[in-house]
């Protein structure tokens, strides 16, 4: 157990930024957060899988949720909780997910968040737009592409700074440590170490030219096969956005523009990707289990549970098995 490891400050590619308004003067305001995955991993990292726990309550109508760590010398649990409000897609999930992240904060995960400058970035004619007099941003707007880098002295940021998908440096903050190399920009939200890897290059094949019918044949054949960079990433893009792949017939702007408009719906009704994906775990399912009282829709949901979390933490997985057998032992008596 290693307490101190819980107000290091949390990696740059651990820090997710979004856009959280625009003004009338093409003004971008950008919100640095944590995800509650994050928070899961730092605990983890401090005090081990079985270090830690949580549990949720409703005290006076409000959602607070509890997270304790294990005091081996007082042989107790010593817990800090918070208050969490509902997201604007699905109320339940939001707060639950929230009061972890305030109650992860009490620990003193991503403190230093609360220390960052206030991000404004001056958006490009083609980044942001006014629907019905509204500010909004575009498909150009790719701020998942931008790249960030940051310094902290005495657990406290003193630079940061950030460069778009083609290397521009788009917002600088605070005064830089001197360096004897030149530092180097990560994306933010890395899934595993933010590491370049450089692409692998073959030796180009030699192909013997016969006839002037199968040059043009072999020129066609390899046209069709060429890579496509932007293509893959607006597939990946429209993947994530849609749950399936775009038809293969549509052509690159077709595609950006179905992008654009769910972005556009998205941002309509409030929604923001990243807190859709990266924020709920089976363990928000934990107090739920003693909820269902009938043995036969348990059964039925404790499957289904489990299935939806094919790549969960394994130790959090067997914790909700052992806690649904000890329910369903007491109800099917």
């Amino acid at each position: 157990m290693d307490l101190k490891r819980l107000s290091d400050p949390l990696e740059i590619h651990d820090i997710d930024f979004r856009v959280q308004s625009i003004n009338n003067g093409g003004y971008a305001t950008i919100l640095a957060y944590k995800s509650a995955r994050v928070d899961m991993a730092r605990l983890d990292a401090a005090v081990g899988p079985l270090g830690w726990q949580r549990r949720h309550e409703i005290v006076n109508g409000n959602l607070y949720c509890h997270v304790g760590l294990y005091n081996a010398e007082a042989n107790d649990w010593v817990w800090k909780a918070d208050v969490g409000t509902e997201s604007m897609t699905e109320a339940d999930k939001g707060r639950a997910s929230d009061s972890f992240k305030r109650a992860c904060f009490n620990w003193g995960i991503g403190r230093e968040l609360y220390d960052y400058p206030v991000i404004s970035v001056k958006l490009n004619d083609n980044e942001w737009s006014k629907d019905g007099g509204r500010p909004k941003q575009t498909y150009n707007l790719k701020i998942r592409e931008w790249t960030w880098y940051s310094e902290f002295t005495d657990g406290r940021i003193s630079f940061i700074a950030a460069k778009d998908e083609n290397g521009k440096v788009r917002f600088k903050w605070g005064q830089m440590k001197p360096k004897e190399v030149e530092p180097t920009f990560k994306p933010a939200a890395a899934p595993a170490e933010p590491t370049e890897v450089q692409p692998e290059v073959q030796a180009p094949v030699q192909v013997p030219v016969q006839e002037d019918a199968n040059v043009k044949g072999l020129l066609k054949k390899q046209a069709e096969v060429e890579e496509d960079p932007e293509r893959d990433a607006l597939v990946a893009e429209y993947n994530q956005l849609y749950g399936k792949n775009p038809d293969k017939r549509m052509k690159n702007e077709t595609i950006k523009k179905a992008i654009q408009d769910k972005v556009d719906e998205l941002l309509d009704e409030g929604i923001m990707e990243e807190e859709l994906n990266d924020d709920f775990s089976i363990a928000d399912h934990f107090e739920e289990v003693k909820t269902i009282t009938d043995p036969a829709k348990f059964i039925q949901w404790a499957k289904e549970t489990v299935a939806k979390y094919p790549n969960e933490n394994p130790e959090y997985v067997q914790m909700f098995k052992e806690l649904c057998n000890t329910h369903y032992k007491s109800i099917a008596q």
